[in-house]
C-alpha cells in the first residue's frame, strides 16, 4: 500500500456517516451555530493530537493490527487483548452497523418506503461478497470512491457558502435545546467523535505499506488534518444555508441545505451522493477489521482460524466473523444508540492506548522512531488531559450508558486475563 492508498483508506473511513448523519443531531443537542462549530473544532483538535502520538507508535512498531499492537507492547497481552477485541466487538462493528443503517435510511429517502433493517442486512451481505475479491480490489475501489466523496463534499461546501444567506449565524436562528448544557455537550461530542473516528485505521495495514516508518506518519497526520479542515468548511456551509433550528433532527442536512438553495432535484442528487460516500466509508470497515482479527490470532489472542488467508489475500474467516457482528447490530436500526455506546467504549480504550505512548518511551527507548512527537512531554500530556475531561463528562451525564459500556469492557478484560493465563499472547 502506497501513501496515496493509505490516505484514501484514512479519508475513506473517516468521512462518511458522521458528517452526513450527525449534524442534525448535533444541532438538536446544542441549538447555537458557534457552539456547533466549537464542538467540531474540539473534535478535530483531539483527533489531531491523538494522531501525533499514534503516528510515533505506528512508525516505531509497523505491525499489522493497529492500536492493539501498541497496547500490547506497552502494557502486555491483557491490554492488547482488550484493545483488539474492543475494536472487533464494539467500536468497528458498531460503526459499520451505524453506516449500514444510514445507507438504508437514505435509500428509503429516495424510494419513499422500505425497511431499514432489511436494507441494512442486504448492504452487509453485499460488502462480504465485494471483499472476497481481495485487498487489491478493495483498495482500488476505495481510491475511486474517496475521490468521489471529497469532490461531492467540496461541491456542497462551495454551494452552501456561495448561495447561502448566512442565516445560521443569526442569533434569531438558534434555540434553547431540551438538554442541559453539560449533557448537550457530551452528546454532541460523542457524535463529533464518531464523525472523526477512523483516523488511525491505516495503521492496521502497516505490513502492507511500503516503507511504513516514513509513510505511516504522513498517512495518519495528513489524513486527520485534511478531514478536520473539510469538516469545518462543510459545517460553515450548512450554517450559511440553514439555521440550527432547521438543521435539528434532519437525517441529511447536506440535502436540506442544497435543496433549500437549488431545489428538489439538487436535494435528490445529494442524497445519491451521500449513499456513495457511505459505501466508501463502510468499505474500509471491511478492509481494516479482518486484519485486526488476523493480527490478534497471530499473537495468540484470537482463534488460529483467523490466520487463514484466501488465494486472493483476504483473511476470509476473519471477514466472515466481523460481518456477522456488523449484521447483527445493523438489523437493530438504532443509529443514535450505536454511536453513543461505541464512542464511550472507544474513548476509554483509546485513552489506555495513548497512555502507552509514555510507557513505550520509557520501556523501549531503543526503538527506531522516524517520527517523534514535538513538545514532549507537554503536547502528549495535553492530549491525555483532554481525553480524561471528555470521558468524565460523558460518564457523569450518561450513567446508564456508562454502566453498559463498563460491563462490556469488564467482560473483555476477563477474557484477556483468561487468555493470558492459558499462555495466549506474545511477549511485549
Amino acid at each position: 500500500m502506497r501513501v496515496r492508498d493509505g490516505l484514501a483508506v484514512t479519508v475513506g473511513i473517516v468521512i462518511g456517516a458522521g458528517i452526513l448523519r450527525t449534524p442534525g443531531l448535533i444541532a438538536s443537542y446544542l441549538g447555537n451555530a458557534w457552539a456547533i462549530l466549537a464542538v467540531w473544532l474540539l473534535g478535530g483538535v483531539v483527533a489531531g493530537l491523538s494522531t501525533f502520538l499514534l503516528a510515533e507508535m505506528a512508525a516505531a512498531l509497523p505491525r499489522a493490527g493497529g492500536k492493539y499492537v501498541y497496547a500490547q507492547e506497552a502494557f502486555g497481552p491483557v491490554a492488547g487483548f482488550v484493545a483488539g477485541w474492543s475494536e472487533l466487538l464494539v467500536t468497528r462493528a458498531f460503526s459499520g452497523a451505524a453506516k449500514a443503517v444510514v445507507i438504508a435510511e437514505y435509500v428509503i429517502l429516495l424510494a419513499g418506503e422500505g425497511s431499514v433493517r432489511i436494507l441494512a442486512a442486504v448492504v452487509i451481505v453485499g460488502f462480504v461478497l465485494v471483499h472476497l475479491g481481495g485487498i487489491k480490489f478493495g483498495t482500488r475501489f476505495q481510491n475511486i470512491t474517496t475521490v468521489i466523496k471529497v469532490g461531492v463534499l467540496a461541491a456542497i461546501a462551495a454551494a452552501g457558502i456561495w448561495a447561502g444567506d448566512r442565516s445560521g449565524f443569526d442569533p434569531a436562528g438558534g434555540f434553547e435545546p431540551e438538554y442541559g448544557a453539560l449533557l448537550g455537550f457530551a452528546l454532541a461530542y460523542q457524535a463529533v467523535a464518531f464523525a472523526y473516528y477512523g483516523w488511525e485505521d491505516a495503521a492496521k495495514m502497516a505490513e502492507e505499506t511500503s516503507d511504513p516508518g516514513r509513510a505511516l506518519p504522513r498517512i495518519l497526520i495528513g489524513g486527520a488534518a485534511a478531514v478536520a479542515v473539510l469538516y469545518l468548511v462543510v459545517n460553515v456551509a450548512f450554517l450559511a444555508a440553514l439555521t440550527p433550528a432547521e438543521m435539528a433532527g434532519s437525517e441529511l442536512v447536506a440535502a436540506d441545505a442544497i435543496q433549500g438553495v437549488f431545489g428538489d432535484a439538487a436535494g435528490v442528487a445529494v442524497t445519491v451522493a451521500g449513499i456513495l460516500i457511505l459505501v466508501s466509508s463502510l468499505n474500509v470497515n471491511f478492509l481494516g477489521m479482518p486484519r485486526v482479527a488476523y493480527g490478534l490470532a497471530r499473537d495468540g489472542l484470537a482463534p488460529k482460524k483467523f490466520l487463514e488467508v484466501s488465494p486472493k489475500g483476504t483473511p476470509a474467516p476473519a471477514l466472515y466473523f466481523i460481518s456477522v457482528l456488523i449484521f447483527g447490530l445493523a438489523v437493530t436500526g438504532a443509529f443514535e444508540w450505536l454511536i453513543r455506546f461505541m464512542m464511550l467504549v472507544a474513548i476509554t480504550v483509546d485513552l489506555m492506548v495513548l497512555l502507552g505512548f509514555f510507557a513505550l518511551r520509557r520501556s523501549r527507548p531503543e526503538l527506531e522512531r522516524p517520527l517523534r512527537v514535538p513538545l514532549h512531554p507537554w503536547l502528549p500530556a495535553l492530549t491525555i488531559l483532554l481525553y480524561v475531561l471528555v470521558l468524565a463528562v460523558v460518564v457523569g451525564t450518561q450513567p446508564g450508558l456508562a454502566l453498559g459500556a463498563g460491563g462490556m469492557l469488564l467482560a473483555i478484560l476477563v477474557g484477556g486475563v483468561v487468555t493470558a493465563g492459558r499462555g495466549g499472547g506474545v511477549e511485549g
